[in-house]
């Protein structure tokens, strides 16, 4: 619809600059013709740069009084087009950039939560398909929460996914800007004359806050928005490295955030649990020369889904059938925008939260519906669901209309049926990073009903329960710092008002564990599977306190009941087997393993776990060529290194030893397992 000055809303220009750039930019078409040298190629090639925990108002180009300065989003708006209206589809990071790379909501791709959700092979990406279209694709992560475990990597010819080792050889989860930006800088050297699609993900604003020195110094007691004027210069990095490389004339760039940061505004400090402005609304800009005015204003709404059909309309390749977004440079309307968080009722069997935008006015649906006017009431201080029920009952039929006809169950289940993201190690990762994860509070993948498609709406509020949630948070750092008495007294207290909170329990079965109070640990690991009977992690860690002590017998028996509960869910087979292998049952896990394994060839842990078996059943050869499998599947997994070179060396072996461990260390350089591994070797000849 057009606007005052009849012009679409969804493509004002802002202003006399807009008619500047693009003279400049025919001109600059101009004289690249009259050269006599090649002709401009057009817009081939697309840097997709995604900021995480980036909200819009402490971005300079969207917030002139930002506390952080951000010059290169300011020149990607003054040059390009800024989305005024962005909208995340879940302030969650791997869903959200799932959104980002196909165009659909998170009931339609599948992936609704962080780590135990993979984006099926099925979903189409933007990277696969750019690159059916002749296109390099490379991505360089800078997170723990898009690894290429999660599924993010189809399509890409390079998916960096190595942030690398601590000095005291632990991994690590997250890496900095720069190291993000030389690695993808590195790849766009190597291919600046093909064409390409370059995602690069810079995680810096994200917690725990730590910017470097510059950024920390201008920003005392605000690193929050040091981490941002840190992440604005990596941009700059990435547009300058496009001009001094002549591609910018042909490279649409897009830079938009994953979602924002709560900051205690509505009392939640971080992000996840709640569908307020702060964690939803992101800046979204792009630039393609030649199709986009400069100084070009698009209102929207707009949402994380319209990445895709975006990229491609102005690469003028057509978008898959399907797709929840659109081009927002095509005309027409634009229409309302979804999000949703299951976290606080996966997680804490609290009310999940829906989420529509039509125009300004918003509808959060959880336990109560809230109605905000943003244009009157942009920090949503009013709630008018009470004084505007119609506005309620419209735009809840619009809510639910909508969540219908995204949701695909048949991905629903396939994302939620990965397991990878539910074992101790992967939590822990994602624990450092501040999440809450593993999946205690409700099933995955809950697609609702044609009579109600919001599904998980019982139970108490996030709202009301923000509180309790900070408090909980807390209790981690007193564990971090040895304080588990003080970490037991909190979490007993938040017990008391929520007695069957899994994460709660989970909590204080840690906290007395550490305490050394193991009858005090096992009445708290019963309660939590009395209470939450399919909650994986309560019982691999339970099975861990069992078989610690020796209780193998008991651990497997505790298995044999989940799988009951969960039949063939990912996982399952490998705990039961290591339970059987500590109890002497070594046939029985053997038997177990082979069977999984004709399902599962591409389970490395399975093949490493094979290998001790058959070497407890004194089969060398057998256990020898398992630990094989699992190495050329995962070249670093201790046990299948150590097996492998043991046996190796048993048999007289050594330099075939030798050679397997350069082997993997070629696979995976500088990995300080594998080079302490050779140092030992080395001084044992």
């Amino acid at each position: 619809m057009p606007n005052e000055n009849g012009i679409p809303a969804a493509r004002r220009p802002a202003g006399p600059r807009a008619a500047r750039g693009a003279a400049l930019i025919l001109l600059a078409i101009a004289a690249a013709g009259c050269g006599g040298a090649s002709r401009p190629r057009g817009l081939d090639s697309v840097l997709l740069v995604t900021l995480d925990t980036t909200r819009a108002d402490h971005v300079s180009a969207y917030a002139p009084d930002s506390p952080a300065s951000t010059p290169a989003l300011e020149r990607l708006a003054r040059e390009g087009a800024l989305v005024r209206r962005a909208w995340s589809t879940v302030p969650l990071t791997t869903p959200a950039h799932a959104s980002i790379l196909t165009g659909l909501y998170p009931p339609g791709h599948g992936v609704r939560n962080n780590a135990r959700f993979r984006l099926p092979d099925d979903v189409t990406t933007l990277a696969e398909i750019v690159r059916r279209h002749g296109r390099r694709t490379a991505a360089v992560s800078a997170s723990f929460t898009t690894a290429g475990m999660f599924g993010l990597a189809q399509g890409f010819e390079l998916y960096d996914d190595d942030y690398g080792h601590a000095p005291d050889g632990r991994r690590r989860n997250t890496r900095r800007g720069d190291e993000v930006v030389a690695r993808a800088l590195s790849w766009l050297r190597g291919h600046a004359d093909e064409p390409f699609l370059l995602w690069v993900h810079l995680y810096d604003p994200h917690t725990p806050w730590a910017p470097p020195a510059e950024y920390a110094r201008r920003h005392r007691g605000d690193p929050y928005s040091g981490e941002i004027e840190f992440t604005d210069a990596m941009v700059g990095r990435l547009l300058d490295a496009l001009d001094e490389l002549g591609i910018a004339d042909r490279t649409v760039v897009i830079a938009i955030a994953d979602h924002g940061e709560g900051l205690g505004t509505h009392g939640e400090q971080e992000h996840g649990l709640l569908l307020y402005e702060e964690a939803l609304h992101v800046p979204f800009l792009l630039r393609a020369p030649g199709r986009i005015a400069p100084g070009t204003v698009i209102e929207g709404p707009a949402s994380l889904v319209d990445v895709l059909p975006t990229a491609l309309g102005l690469l003028g390749l057509e978008p898959p059938a399907g797709l929840h977004g659109r081009d927002l440079l095509a005309e027409g309307a634009a229409g309302p925008v979804y999000a949703e968080t299951l976290y606080p009722h996966e997680e804490f069997g609290w009310s999940a939260l829906y989420a529509l935008r039509e125009a300004d006015l918003k509808l959060i649906e959880g336990t109560r519906p809230e109605l905000y006017d943003l244009a009157d009431d942009p920090g949503e201080g009013r709630d008018l669901s009470g004084a505007r029920p119609d506005d309620v009952a419209r735009l809840g039929a619009t809510l639910r209309e909508i969540a219908r006809r995204i949701v695909d169950t048949t991905r629903l289940a396939a994302a939620a049926g990965f397991g990878g993201g539910t074992d101790p190690e992967t939590i822990a990762r994602l624990e450092s990073l501040g999440y809450v994860a593993g999946g205690g509070g409700a099933d995955r993948g809950e697609a609702g009903s044609d009579d109600d498609p919001l599904p998980a709406r019982e139970g108490r509020s996030p709202r009301e329960a923000i509180d309790d949630y900070d408090r909980f948070q807390r209790t981690r750092e007193l564990l971090l710092a040895g304080q588990a008495e003080a970490a037991a007294r909190l979490v007993e207290r938040l017990l008391e008002r929520d007695p069957d909170n899994p994460q709660f329990l989970l909590r204080l079965a840690r906290a007395r564990q550490a305490l050394g109070d193991d009858p005090g640990t096992e009445q708290v690991f019963r309660r939590l599977i009395e209470v939450q009977p399919t909650f994986y992690l309560g019982y691999r860690l339970y099975a861990t306190f069992l078989e610690e002590r020796g209780r193998h017998l008991e651990a497997r028996n505790l298995w044999l009941r989940l799988s009951g509960l969960l039949p063939g869910y990912v996982g399952l087979e490998t705990r039961l087997a290591a339970a059987e292998l500590g109890a002497g049952l070594e046939d029985e896990a053997a038997a177990r393993l082979g069977r999984y394994l004709e399902r599962r060839p591409d389970d490395a842990e399975g093949w490493e776990l094979l290998g001790r078996v058959e070497r407890a059943r004194g089969n060398a050869d057998a256990a020898l060529a398992a630990f094989r499998q699992a190495l050329a599947l995962a070249p670093t997994r201790r046990d299948a290194v150590e097996g492998a070179l043991a046996l190796l060396r048993e048999q007289g072996r050594d330099d075939e030893a030798r050679r397997l461990l350069a082997t993997l260390r070629g696979r995976a350089p500088g990995d300080p397992f594998l080079e302490r591994t050779a140092r030992t070797l080395e001084n044992a000849r």
